[in-house]
């Protein structure tokens, strides 16, 4: 465990490896690859490896066998800190679109970037704006574009998984595409919210068997979120709880 001044130090130089690299992926993005999502991409892989060993992080990533091939998907991760986003450009290839809460984009340079990027800003305080979202999104899976979304719509204080947001669901009626369950684990213990220190670290990332709603599209809007809802939600659970008692009993055995 890192001593307090060293771990600010530490956190100092990740946070600015954060800053200087997404401000350069912006004027490249902006300047020079406008409009190339594959170069875009690369630049957040690059962006993403460099947390991930300034931060020492080690990323332990289980089930990329399950992620669909030539197939537009919903990924839906669990949200427990910042650094939840570059795990997902470490843990998932290919090009996707994130869905985030509108906030963000008002951040200096994350903003910005986001905008380059054509990242999806949800209006949650206004029904009329989020409905606008809501068909932007399913018009957009609908040109092949998959989308990544936190179904808590916040990062939790805790390991505990917090009640989804019905909006992650309502547009699936629609757009009828599969969800990818990612399960992450320990990223919270690397950086809690409302902190911005940085500790080194093993995060757990379980990417789960696609989930399909055929069955139940002929439900109405609240019924059909409610039952897709639970299915994400119990897939998640599961695989999180286990995954915590093995870390605790991992944990046991290094002391």
């Amino acid at each position: 465990m890192l001593k307090k001044p060293m771990r600010v130090a530490h956190s100092i130089a990740w946070w600015a490896d954060w800053t200087a690299i997404m401000l350069l992926g912006l004027i490249f993005d902006s300047l020079v690859w406008r409009g190339n999502r594959k170069m875009y991409r690369r630049v957040e892989n690059f962006w993403a490896w460099t947390l991930m060993k300034l931060g020492g992080i080690k990323l332990e990533i289980a089930g990329s066998e399950n992620l669909p091939k030539n197939e537009t998907v919903v990924y839906m991760a669990n949200h427990q800190s910042d650094i939840d986003w570059p795990i997902i450009f470490m843990a998932i290839p290919g090009l996707y679109l994130f869905l985030a809460k509108k906030e963000l984009f008002d951040v200096p340079v994350f903003g910005a970037y986001m905008r380059i990027q054509k990242y999806i800003p949800i209006e949650r305080d206004s029904i009329r704006k989020s409905f606008k979202t809501y068909k932007d999104i399913v018009a957009l899976i609908e040109s092949g574009n998959s989308i990544v979304i936190y179904p808590e719509g916040t990062r939790s204080y805790n390991k505990e998984l917090q009640k989804f947001k019905s909006f992650s669901f309502a547009f699936l009626q629609d757009a009828r595409v599969r969800v990818v369950p990612v399960a992450i684990n320990g990223s919270i213990d690397i950086q809690r919210k409302g902190s911005h220190l940085i500790a080194p670290g093993k995060v757990k990332v379980n990417i789960l068997p696609p989930i399909g709603f055929d069955d139940i599209y002929n439900l109405g809007t609240k019924e059909f979120c409610s039952a897709a809802s639970n299915r994400v939600r119990r897939s998640l659970l599961d695989v999180l709880e286990k995954s915590e008692v093995i870390r605790q009993a991992e944990k046991i055995v290094a002391v």
